[in-house]
C-alpha cells in the first residue's frame, strides 16, 4: 500500500510533566484568541508513533488490542493503528497560561503533535435528532452576541408551512458554548419580550450611553 505525502503542520504538542497541557507553538499563538477556561474543544492529534507503513497498512484490528475481541475494521474503532493515524479528543480547558492549554489527562504520548483545535459545538459534534436539518439553517445570517450564537432558520420554504403554528415552528438555533437549544417562533417572541423588559429596567445612565454608542457607530 503506497502512502503519498500529505503535509500537515503541527500547531503544538501534547506535554505531560505531572499535568497534561497543550503547548501551542509561538507562530500559532494568535489562533488561541477567543478560547477561554471552561471551553470544550476538540483536539486533532497525529499519532506519530503509528506513522509507519506497516502500521498504516493494517485495516482490521482486535478492539482494545484484546485478541478475544473479534476483528473489526479500523473505521469502526478508536485504534491508533489506521491508514492516517489521526486521533480526536473532546476535552475541557481547565486553565490557560500563556501558550498552554491545561486539560485533563488523555492517553496520548508526551510530544504527540497537535494538528488542529476546534471549538466543540453540540449541534455538530454531539448530534441528536434535531427538528431543524442543517441545510435549512441560514448560516450566513448567524449573529454572535457575547458567547451566544443565534442561527435563524431559512425562510425559503415557508409556503409549505401554512398549517404549522408558531408553537410548532422551530425558528432559531441558540448556541451557548457547546450547548445547543432550539426555539420555536412563539418562544422566540417570548425571549424578545423578556429581553426588552430587561433592557427597559436598565439604569437610565446606561441606556443613554448605549444610545450614544449606537448613534456614533
Amino acid at each position: 500500500m503506497d502512502f503519498e505525502p500529505f503535509k500537515l503542520v503541527p500547531v503544538g504538542h501534547v506535554r505531560k510533566n505531572g499535568e497534561t497541557f497543550i503547548e501551542i507553538l509561538p507562530e500559532f499563538r494568535e489562533a488561541m484568541d477567543g478560547l477561554a477556561e471552561g471551553d470544550w474543544i476538540k483536539l486533532i492529534l497525529w499519532f506519530h508513533a503509528s506513522d509507519r507503513p506497516e502500521r498504516r497498512s493494517i485495516l482490521k484490528v482486535h478492539p482494545y488490542n484484546n485478541p478475544e475481541n473479534p476483528l473489526r475494521g479500523v473505521f469502526a474503532t478508536r485504534s491508533p493503528v489506521r491508514p492516517n493515524p489521526l486521533a480526536i479528543y473532546a476535552v475541557r480547558i481547565n486553565r490557560i497560561e500563556g501558550n498552554r492549554l491545561y486539560i485533563d489527562w488523555i492517553d496520548a504520548m508526551d510530544g504527540t503533535p497537535v494538528v488542529d483545535i476546534k471549538i466543540l459545538v453540540e449541534r455538530l459534534d454531539c448530534p441528536r435528532e434535531t427538528p431543524i436539518p442543517e441545510e435549512e439553517l441560514d448560516i450566513p445570517a448567524s449573529k454572535q452576541v457575547g458567547e451566544v450564537n443565534l442561527i435563524p432558520r431559512k425562510s425559503e420554504h415557508l409556503d409549505e408551512l401554512e398549517e404549522v403554528s408558531p408553537e410548532e415552528y422551530e425558528a432559531l438555533v441558540l448556541e451557548l458554548g457547546p450547548k445547543t437549544s432550539v426555539l420555536t417562533a412563539k418562544e422566540l417572541v417570548e425571549l424578545i419580550e423578556a429581553l426588552m423588559e430587561v433592557y427597559e429596567n436598565l439604569p437610565v445612565e446606561i441606556k443613554d450611553r448605549l444610545r450614544w454608542h449606537r448613534d456614533s457607530t
